[in-house]
């Protein structure tokens, strides 16, 4: 058992943990786990707990029904509101280096809530495939579907937008007043994801343990 294969081994056990939603703190038990028993064995970690994919189940399995589902990764209302912030702060930027005066109308403020609203579905179609097991044909058709609706998502969510229409006007601001709106809904956007980071970073339990990521 080579230090790579078992780095790999540990890399591709984190992700598929990571893909089921399994609490940081128990994906640093579930790695310090692997590392004393290769260390203390010799045995290679895919003879002794099965594939990363396998293994992350069996976690899921003992955890119960609270974790293994994609959708709790995507669907956390911290992850919404960041990608909410991002989409308001891009909107905001974009409008503003075009035009001197930003408008925010019904449909606009719709075309976002849409956006943000399908964007979730090639999310969640992107982490099914990654947690596929039994089917490479099934993971295969996942990927494809992530592929192609996340393709679809923007015109359908400007589609929406044109739908509803350009009236009533809800704010009209000028383009400095956009600007720093802007900016602070980005800043915001990289303030709360660097704080979902931190809050699920992975740390080693054992005595002189490293965090990780």
């Amino acid at each position: 058992m080579t230090a790579e294969s078992a780095e790999k081994y540990r890399d591709e056990l984190t992700f598929a943990l990571r893909m089921r939603d399994v609490p940081a703190d128990r994906i640093g038990d579930v790695l310090a786990e692997v590392d004393t028993h290769v260390a203390e064995t010799g045995e290679g970690p895919v003879e002794a707990f099965g594939t990363p994919g396998e293994y992350a189940a069996r976690v899921v399995e003992e955890l119960g029904t609270a974790v293994g589902h994609p959708r709790r990764a995507v669907l956390r209302p911290g992850v919404l509101l960041v990608g909410a912030l991002a989409l308001c702060g891009a909107k905001l930027a974009t409008s503003a280096v075009t035009t001197n005066e930003v408008v925010l109308t019904t449909g606009g403020l719709v075309g976002i809530v849409a956006l943000l609203a399908l964007l979730v579905v090639p999310l969640l179609l992107a982490m099914r495939a990654a947690t596929e097991l039994h089917s490479t044909a099934r993971r295969l058709w996942f990927g494809l579907g992530a592929l192609g609706t996340l393709v679809l998502t923007p015109f359908v969510a400007n589609r929406i937008e044109r739908v509803v229409g350009a009236e009533p006007v809800l704010v009209t601001m000028p383009r400095w007043a956009a600007s720093v709106l802007a900016a602070v809904f980005l800043l915001g956007t990289v303030v709360l994801l660097a704080r979902i980071i931190r809050g699920n970073r992975i740390v080693d339990p054992r005595p002189g343990g490293l965090g990780s990521s």
